[in-house]
């Protein structure tokens, strides 16, 4: 078997197990219950035929209303309190013995009332509420006493304050004289006041919590046969409770293993063809990236972080508007383009958009807020940008979040607000996605146009010796850059990394800048001395020496490859026609004549090509009209595309046709024809000439 069929046999074998394992990863994070076949929001019309219910089934309380019953539950629970017989012992004991002095004949009867009423007291009770319970939200308390538990009105015991003045009250409606009155009061009746009533605060939270588990999660049933709701009804919030119920009881009824395997066979089919749409959009747009390993990994596993992403909401219960599932989208969007973004958004949706409670109204939002962000973001040369970007997401989120809350509610409430600081902090945690650019750039080896912007900076290095040791050459990127750029912004690509490829290209002629005739001065030509081959050796060795040059500089390989393939496998024409007119007996090598390429693959190469030979040859136009102008572009662009330059290029005719109209225009331009001025007459005097004769 031959070494390329093998390699390509690997290569899909390679793509055909990644999709595999992606899929069954997804699969594995689906939900494994059935998934309810009606798609409903409340406020519109029931578009589906009346629907029966198909059995009988009981009716399920909202979130809201369990939330609201479990925190009536809580705030209404009554605490739990032991009674305790020795403190009310020892305290009235305690009392006896401290109103012993004042015991006297006639007052006797009136201080055993006393102790009769402090008695009575501690009978009914004497508590002190912990914190949480003294805002006065609970009625009643239970009071556990030799094992058994009794619900008591909380207005049946006494708080210490209440039992003070309750005994002091006692004490003043009693028919006595004032002073012993005053010495009773004396012996300072707080002291003998204690709770006996005694919290139990583990006692309290086990019920609690017993009770909060045995809320009912249900009320009322549906019987087989009943109307749901019918069509064109609207769905009512009533109705709404109705259709989740069904839904809920749906996806319970289907457990066994035929329903289970039933529901892992149209998963499995659900997600390969959102992988199939995907790779489609690949393998006929981006075959270049479909067939790449490093683009297709990250790109494939973007894919699959992004669905990670979007299944944290399910799993552990994370309010689904909270989620930054854009975060990979914005990342491939900078580093491959917005195109590929778009496929990577479109497929990702759609099965995100299963475990979203509302499917329809979240894939409506991301896919919104998804293409804002990519167009926004289609050429981020500026760290601003991202920040603008990110509020037009915002934007974008809060006005479509908004219509549906007022198109299922009718109204903003709480829950509104709640949504929109959903919305905000995943606009906030998608600026992460900013410095991990940078980190996948040099993972992955890709060059995004933050990078790319730092690399045209005139004071890079690299551009710096350009511009000291060869400024003819410089002087010559400059205009080969503005041609190509111009270009590219027509026919579409990247006119950041064109510019960028074109300031570079040339680099290595600043090895031995006085061999390239644009830096040469006085009419010096060390070419005189050498012969044709060897002279054709040191201008194509100013290729390898650019790639060396950038290897030294750390470019990326994006930059790097402009360096390489600007001269693609062409020849040295010049050197090779002047050694075959010198020796035409002689057989030519022509490896010695022609550049080691390789040609030019993607568009913006090939547009830094033409515009290299272009710019280089209009110098020597000696009249450089439009007419002279553009049959020196046409001539040249179609030279390179008879030798087969661009037959491996992503460009088409259209693209090259209107290049040449862009390279006319501009170097008409540049070259544009000045006014011949007059030359002065020996008779006319220099202030006649001026204007400023003395007549």
């Amino acid at each position: 078997m031959p070494v390329r069929n093998l390699k390509k046999r690997l290569n899909i074998a390679f793509r055909v197990g990644a999709l595999l394992v992606i899929c069954c990863l997804i699969v594995y994070l689906f939900p494994k219950t059935g998934s309810f076949q009606y798609e409903f929001v409340k406020g519109m019309p029931w578009r589906y035929e009346t629907l029966y219910a198909p059995f009988d089934f009981p009716i399920y309380k909202t979130d809201n209303e369990l939330a609201e019953e479990r925190e009536k539950i809580t705030k209404e629970h009554p605490p739990i309190f032991n009674r305790n017989e020795q403190v009310k012992e020892q305290q009235v004991a305690l009392f006896v013995s401290a109103s012993s002095p004042l015991e006297e004949g006639e007052h006797s009867a009136s201080l055993q009332a006393v102790q009769t009423e402090l008695e009575r007291l501690y009978n009914r009770g004497i508590l002190q509420l912990p914190e949480e319970y003294a805002a006065g939200n609970i009625r009643t308390v239970k009071i556990v006493h030799e094992n058994f538990g009794a619900d008591v009105g909380i207005s049946q015991v006494y708080t210490l304050k209440e039992a003070y003045e309750s005994l002091t009250s006692f004490i003043g409606r009693l028919h006595l004289p004032a002073e012993w009155k005053e010495q009773l009061l004396d012996l300072d009746l707080n002291h003998f006041l204690r709770p006996n009533l005694e919290f139990d605060d583990t006692k309290t939270k086990l019920q609690l919590a017993d009770e909060l588990r045995n809320v009912n999660p249900t009320q009322g049933l549906v019987h087989n046969g009943e109307v749901i709701i019918a069509q064109r009804e609207l769905v009512t919030p009533e109705k709404i409770k109705l259709l989740n119920s069904l839904r809920k009881e749906f996806q319970h009824n289907t457990g066994s293993t035929l329903d289970s395997l039933r529901l892992t066979g149209g998963q499995i089919i659900l997600i390969l063809a959102s992988l199939l749409v995907f790779s489609l959009f690949f393998y006929f747009s981006k075959k270049r990236i479909f067939y790449d390993n490093k683009n297709f990994i990250f790109l494939y596993g973007s894919f699959l972080g992004t669905v990670l992403l979007g299944s944290a909401g399910y799993y552990y219960n994370i309010d689904m508007l909270v989620l930054p599932v854009l975060f990979f989208v914005i990342i491939v969007n900078t580093l491959l383009g917005s195109r590929s973004a778009l496929y990577l958004l479109l497929g990702s949706s759609l099965l995100i958009s299963y475990f979203a409670p509302n499917s329809y109204v979240y894939l409506f939002m991301q896919i919104a807020g998804g293409i804002v962000a990519i167009f926004s973001l289609a050429q981020m040369q500026r760290r601003g940008q991202m920040f603008i970007s990110l509020l037009f997401i915002f934007l974008t989120y809060a006005a479509v979040y908004t219509a549906m809350t007022l198109i299922q509610d009718g109204d903003i409430g709480l829950t509104f607000l709640f949504g929109i600081v959903w919305l905000l902090i995943n606009c906030l945690l998608l600026s992460l996605a900013y410095p991990v650019i940078y980190l996948f750039e040099k993972l992955f080896g890709f060059t995004s146009d933050i990078t790319l912007m730092e690399l045209s900076n005139p004071n890079h290095p690299a551009l710096r010796a350009l511009t000291k040791k060869a400024p003819g050459t410089f002087q010559h990127s400059l205009m080969v850059a503005n041609l190509a750029e111009e270009a590219i912004y027509r026919i579409g690509g990247s006119p950041l990394l064109v510019r960028t490829g074109a300031l570079y290209h040339d680099i290595g002629k600043s090895i031995e800048p006085v061999l390239f005739i644009e830096n040469q001065t006085g009419g010096i030509n060390p070419h005189d001395r050498f012969d044709f081959d060897e002279s054709a050796q040191h201008i194509i060795g100013h290729v390898t020496k650019g790639v060396e040059l950038a290897k030294k500089y750390n470019l990326p390989e994006e930059v790097t490859n402009f360096i390489r393939t600007h001269h693609g496998k062409s020849k040295v024409k010049y050197f090779y026609h002047s050694f075959q007119n010198k020796y035409p007996d002689r057989e030519v090598d022509e490896s010695l004549f022609t550049y080691t390429g390789p040609d030019p693959v993607s568009k913006e190469a090939s547009v830094l090509m033409m515009a290299d030979a272009v710019e280089a040859a209009s110098r020597t136009l000696k009249e450089k009209t439009e007419e002279n102008i553009s049959k020196l572009v046409n001539d040249i662009i179609d030279g390179q595309v008879n030798e087969g330059r661009y037959q491996n290029a992503e460009i088409t005719f259209r693209d090259i046709a209107t290049v040449k109209q862009v390279f006319t225009e501009m170097l008409a331009n540049i070259y544009h024809s000045r006014i011949v001025y007059p030359k002065l007459k020996q008779t006319e005097k220099p202030e006649e000439r001026s204007g400023n004769s003395p007549e």
